[in-house]
């Protein structure tokens, strides 16, 4: 087997966000049914402010096992964190039967509908969490609450309108100029009425899905004011290592304990992942006694057909995606290797 090297040209608009779903799906699904293909993310800080993660899984269903790694140039501040710089992930791909290397993926993976919009690891992320929201969002939800105007926000809101019918979306961020923007540029692509609003009290109001596409480092709404029967789906992760490392003086946060304490269901990407990086939206309140590990459920053991997700209609439920897991980078990276070498796509390594 000749391995093949997809570059980054290549890798734009190469599948549709619909597919993405579906691979990350199936890579979360696998995970819940065997517990061995996958390990919590690693990340290391230098002290220049550099940071390299590594995302490692396998995914037999989809013929692979691998990792992706990243590395961004982070600078954190009282209230959010910027990416000055930000560098090419690669994905490394060998067969799940017999171990040879398939392929090396380099670059941001883009969605046919937006192929230049590039955020760090943004299809993965937009499509984990719209794999979580399909398994607990009520499935007649129509009306979103969206926190972020910019890249993620962008992906996640393409990932929601692929497994929702939205009527209506309302958008709010810091800069009112950026929420304009977004819906200027959003609303016609998707077909939808998308309107800027000027608080968060207002974003969360009369909506059936909250979803925060953020950099925030601070809760960006008031869990007092989420009405029976919302789903909220939140993306920050973990910044214990800036925050041990004496970088920044806080952990991240995007949710706050109010959002916690009036969820009737509490759902992760990886419970050894908030465990592991002591994650300030899960691992902090757990330690007050807000909540308890034994609510939380990880979003492959629902769609393992292990454990229920939403029973009522009335429920408020939450999906926190709290970091890139290796199981969906693989699954997704498996999906691109096949699109591109179907396409005659790629460079074959003669190793």
């Amino acid at each position: 087997m000749q391995p093949t090297l997809i570059r980054p040209n290549e890798l734009r608009g190469i599948v549709s966000m619909g597919e993405a779903v579906e691979a990350v799906r199936l890579g979360f699904s696998e995970w819940g049914r065997n517990p061995q293909i996958n390990a919590p993310r690693r990340r290391i800080h230098i002290p220049t402010g550099v940071r390299v993660s590594v995302h490692q899984g396998g995914v037999p269903g989809a013929g692979a096992t691998g990792l992706m790694t990243h590395c961004e140039w982070v600078k954190p501040f009282a209230d959010h964190q910027e990416y000055p710089r930000l560098n090419h992930p690669v994905i490394v791909l060998y067969d799940a039967a017999e171990g040879e290397l398939k392929g090396i993926i380099i670059g941001e993976i883009t969605c046919s509908e937006l192929p230049d919009n590039v955020a760090v690891t943004g299809l993965r992320t937009a499509a984990t969490s719209a794999a979580g929201t399909d398994v607990l969002a009520r499935k007649d939800a129509e009306r979103v609450g969206l926190f972020g105007s910019a890249g993620q926000a962008r992906n996640h809101l393409v990932a929601l309108a692929g497994i929702r019918k939205l009527k209506e979306v309302k958008v709010y961020s810091r800069t009112a100029a950026n929420c304009r923007k977004f819906a200027d540029e959003m609303g016609p692509l998707l077909n939808l009425n998308i309107r800027p609003v000027s608080s968060p009290e207002e974003a969360v109001r009369g909506v059936d899905i909250v979803l925060t596409a953020t950099n925030s480092s601070v809760p960006v709404f008031d869990g007092n004011r989420l009405e029976p029967g919302v789903h909220v789906t939140t993306i920050v992760g973990s910044n214990v290592g800036l925050v041990q490392g004496g970088f920044t003086k806080a952990k991240r946060r995007e949710i706050d304990d109010a959002t916690l304490e009036r969820s009737d269901v509490l759902s992760i990407a990886s419970l050894q992942q908030a465990i592991q990086d002591e994650q300030g939206d899960f691992f902090d309140p757990v330690q007050k006694g807000i909540i308890k590990w034994e609510q939380v459920i990880e979003i492959g053991e629902i769609l393992a057909g292990k454990r229920q997700g939403r029973t009522s209609s009335e429920q408020i439920t939450l999906f926190k995606n709290n970091a890139g897991q290796g199981v969906a980078d693989v699954a997704l990276g498996a999906l691109v290797l096949q699109k591109a070498q179907e396409k005659g796509m790629g460079q074959r390594l003669e190793i």
